[in-house]
């Protein structure tokens, strides 16, 4: 289940299988999607990514370290995706989550 509207479908399919694999059992392949959040970001725009990516991203937050580790490197350099500085207070949320992991590696 994608909680995105997807609009185009073609345009947007592959980046509809990067949201589905950032919520798969599969390790790999939530790194793989971790590490193409840019890409989903860039697909959905600045205004859903804000409203929709970063929530999602929050309420999915892994336990696994690599994932998390991952996680926090991306959003680090999500400040352009989210619409610049004036939008930046948007990452907050994540990143105080993942802050808050008692994991030393993040």
């Amino acid at each position: 289940v994608i909680p995105f509207n997807m609009g185009d479908a073609d345009s947007l399919y592959p980046v509809a299988i990067l949201i589905d694999e950032l919520k798969n059992e599969d390790i790999q392949l939530r790194l793989n999607s971790i590490r193409r959040l840019s890409t989903i970001a860039v697909a959905l725009g600045m205004e859903r990514t804000r409203t929709e990516l970063i929530p999602f991203l929050n309420e999915s937050i892994d336990d696994e370290d690599e994932v998390l580790l991952a996680l926090a490197e991306e959003l680090g350099n999500f400040v352009e995706y989210v619409g610049g500085p004036a939008y930046a207070k948007e990452l907050l949320m994540p990143l105080e989550t993942l802050a808050a992991v008692e994991e030393t590696v993040v």
